[in-house]
């Protein structure tokens, strides 16, 4: 017999233990401190980055909330829609408005993000590379690729520690835009080989110079937080850079 379909609350309930950031992992427990320069959904410390038209009154507030984050990494727009169907579910006046849009946003947590999720390349290059591989490979960076393939590694290395790229936009004055998990994933899509995401899928010599140090093609992907070579390996051959 065919296995009947997972229930909502088993698709969020593995969807958090499973996801790859910590921001869609923590998405439910919503309405935490947030620093002043994140794009935060429920508070106001910095009006600018906060979405509005938000919310879970009716149908056409559930899909206006899911359009409004569309452009939004994955991981933010779960961390957006998940609480909201949350809130509603414990709403003590369920009226017949906020049971439709309970039912929009079910929809989305159990078919259009699990579908949407397991169409992302390489688990949408995760994990991130850590600040300390990026900032070692950051001089022979800046020497090999353009200031444009440079912008991701200047803002990562420079984020403090509580502040994840999910919740950091492109552009401030678009609450509504590009974040730059998003802007990172659509950039990898073009600059890696489709249907090379694996350190086996590649050669040597398109890896690693005669010096055994990164290829510019290779330093264009670290720029971008990603690499197909373990990091292990990455940071025993960026020790060799300061010897």
């Amino acid at each position: 017999m065919p296995k009947a379909p997972k229930s909502l609350k088993q698709t969020v309930l593995k969807t958090n233990r499973m996801t790859s950031t910590p921001q869609a992992a923590g998405a439910s427990r919503f309405g935490s401190k947030r620093g002043a320069t994140h794009s935060h959904l429920y508070t106001d410390d910095n009006p600018e980055t906060t979405l509005h038209g938000t919310g879970f009154k009716d149908s056409d507030t559930a899909r206006h909330t899911i359009k409004i984050v569309s452009k939004r990494s994955l991981a933010y727009q779960f961390q957006t829609i998940n609480p909201m169907y949350h809130r509603a579910k414990g709403h003590p006046n369920k009226t017949p408005g906020i049971k439709a849009a309970m039912s929009i946003f079910g929809e989305w947590l159990t078919i259009t993000y699990p579908n949407a999720k397991k169409s992302l390349r390489a688990s949408a290059f995760k994990p991130v590379l850590s600040k300390e591989i990026m900032s070692a490979y950051a001089s022979k960076c800046r020497a090999a690729i353009s200031k444009d393939d440079l912008r991701f590694l200047d803002v990562y290395t420079r984020l403090p520690t509580n502040k994840r790229i999910t919740n950091v936009l492109l552009n401030n004055s678009e609450p509504g835009g590009k974040d730059w998990e998003q802007e990172r994933y659509d950039v990898l899509c073009r600059i890696v080989p489709e249907g090379k995401e694996e350190f086996s899928d590649f050669t040597l010599e398109e890896l690693w110079d005669t010096e055994s140090q990164p290829t510019d093609v290779h330093l264009r992907w670290i720029a971008w937080g990603w690499s197909p070579v373990p990091h292990r390996t990455l940071a025993g051959r960026a020790k060799a850079l300061v010897l």
